[in-house]
Order: C-alpha cells, then sequence, then structure tokens
C-alpha cells in the first residue's frame, strides 16, 4: 500500500465510503493528478468542480493533505 489515498466523488454529498477511492500513490502530486483526472473523464464540462469533491489523505502522517 502507497502513503497517499485519492478519493473523489462527482456529486456534492460524500456517500459512496470506499467506492469513492480513486487509488493510493507514491506522491501526493500522483493523487491529486489522478483526481483530476477522474473528474476530467466524469464532469468534463464543470471546469469549476460546481458539485465534485477530492481529498488525499496521507496514511503515514494520518491527516488530510488536499482538498478540492
Amino acid at each position: 500500500m502507497k502513503q497517499y489515498f485519492a478519493f473523489y466523488g462527482d456529486c456534492y454529498y460524500p456517500s459512496g465510503g470506499m467506492d469513492d477511492f480513486v487509488g493510493d500513490y507514491d506522491t501526493k502530486e500522483e493523487a491529486i493528478e489522478a483526481i483530476e483526472s477522474a473528474h476530467l473523464k466524469n464532469r468534463p464540462d464543470d471546469k469549476v468542480w460546481e458539485w465534485a469533491w477530492g481529498n488525499v489523505w496521507d496514511s503515514k502522517d494520518r491527516i488530510e493533505v488536499h482538498t478540492k
């Protein structure tokens, strides 16, 4: 398991639990890129992230390191 966990949803309310899990990554930047790719795939017309959300969790330090 890698250090950074990426989560993404294209609705305002997160409700999928682990179904919102995008993947685990070695760097925070890779995790953010994965979230942005998931958003582009699911909502290509939503440039301002009106309803979507994304989070990156650092499993080593046990903190959230990115929120969109």
